[in-house]
């Protein structure tokens, strides 16, 4: 069996490129995820011409980081904290305003384009980037904080929303909505996340512990954290079959771990991996960026990248007022739930591979994607001033990992 060596050496260079990416973010005290970004960009056609070999394979890496990336996330958040009526509300906020202001903003912006491209700028306004404000709420140390629980929750819910909301735009596109394609993607989407969770605290748990029990009797190390990651990959794989995003269900699968006494050899396998796959997924996307696609829209797509943030804010910060948070705790979670970046490039692929929008509105939600990924991250150093330790901040470094540390500070053993 053959493969392109070419490909081999790409992904050998993304690497080499997120090591010196984090030496050099590390002096600026900057998240890793924003140096990976900028130097993908700095890479790719808009400055030194870098292009992909293979973008279906370095996709596929990229996609796998992310899925690592909520699946850790989910191991460290809190079940019952997650998918509760604050969450929901919140979400409910922050899908409403975005999507209402969005059409309504580049309606005015661009009247000739037509209204079923102002739906779906719309739509590409809603959905938030989970594993980008996961990384984030990490990065900070703010994963099991009231207010990074309540982000981390608004976010998953809110992607969640944001398939239907994408589905109600696809089905503009001729003329009119596809109202049984919605309520399927409503009825699957809330079918898989109580299933999901039913089954996996029922049944799969146990399982999956009885299984470690057995294989550790046997001198076997590392099967309970294989069954566990095989369960999230399906866990995945059933999200996105019945329409939603695949890291929605590797979130869901680590929450279901979550209260699991071995959970931390978990962490630890995880940490890993998505240090090898994490900086892939951030760089590419930066690659993929073509600024040159912006020279006659470019106010066109500032003015839509800040009405994405502040409809997150007001949209999500009113109701978690309305809820009892402060303001600071408030402003901060319209603020974790402004990224959109890999969701917003997918969603407009979509439309553009459909016909939907055009190579120009294509453009405009790309950098509007990657604008409110990178200015999250900086936002939230400022109103957490002094949360984050010393130098970079690693999102693969979590403060919660204690059993996986070692002393002379070279990482946790697998």
């Amino acid at each position: 069996m053959q493969s392109d060596p070419q490909i081999w050496f790409q992904l050998t260079l993304l690497l080499m490129i997120a090591v010196i990416s984090h030496f050099v973010i590390s002096k600026m005290r900057q998240p890793m995820v924003v140096g990976e970004i900028l130097i993908g960009m700095l890479l790719g056609p808009s400055v030194i011409g870098f292009t992909l070999i293979d973008v279906d394979l370095v996709a596929t890496f990229a996609q796998f980081g992310a899925i690592v990336l909520l699946f850790m996330i989910g191991l460290e958040s809190d079940l019952k904290s997650i998918y509760t009526k604050r969450n929901i509300t919140i979400a409910i906020g922050g899908v409403v305003v975005p999507w209402v202001a969005g059409f309504a903003v580049f309606t005015i912006l661009m009247p000739d384009a037509g209204t079923t491209q102002a739906i779906f700028v719309g739509a590409t306004l809603v959905a938030t980037s989970v594993a980008v404000t996961a990384s984030v709420l990490m990065e900070l140390k703010m994963i099991k904080k009231p207010v990074g629980q309540a982000i981390l929750g608004a976010a998953v819910v809110d992607d969640i929303l944001g398939m239907v909301v994408l589905a109600i735009a696809g089905g503009t596109a001729g003329g009119q909505v596809d109202i049984l394609g919605i309520i399927y993607l409503i009825v699957a989407a809330i079918g898989f996340v109580v299933i999901g969770i039913w089954a996996g605290t029922k049944y799969l748990c146990r399982i999956l512990e009885k299984a470690d029990r057995e294989a550790k009797g046997r001198g076997l190390e590392h099967t309970g954290f294989l069954l566990a990651l095989m369960i999230a990959l399906f866990y995945a794989y059933i999200a996105e079959v019945i329409g939603i995003s695949a890291i929605v269900g590797a979130f869901v699968a680590g929450t279901v771990f979550s209260s699991l006494a071995i959970k931390g050899e978990f962490e630890r396998g995880t940490k890993y991996l998505g240090a090898v796959f994490a900086p892939v997924f951030f760089i590419s996307l930066g690659i993929l960026f073509d600024v040159s696609g912006l020279a006659n829209f470019i106010w066109v797509a500032i003015i839509i990248s800040v009405v994405a943030v502040l409809s997150k804010v007001i949209g999500c910060g009113i109701p978690a007022l309305a809820l009892g948070m402060s303001i600071k705790e408030s402003i901060a979670v319209g603020i974790g739930m402004s990224p959109r970046l890999e969701v917003a490039m997918i969603i407009a692929l979509y439309g553009l591979s459909t016909g939907i929008i055009g190579q120009d509105v294509y453009s405009i939600v790309v950098f509007m994607g990657l604008i409110t990924a990178l200015i999250t991250p900086p936002l939230f150093r400022l109103m957490f001033r002094g949360g984050s330790s010393k130098g970079a901040i690693n999102s693969w470094d979590s403060p919660h990992l204690k059993e996986g540390r070692i002393k002379n500070g070279r990482g946790p053993a697998l």
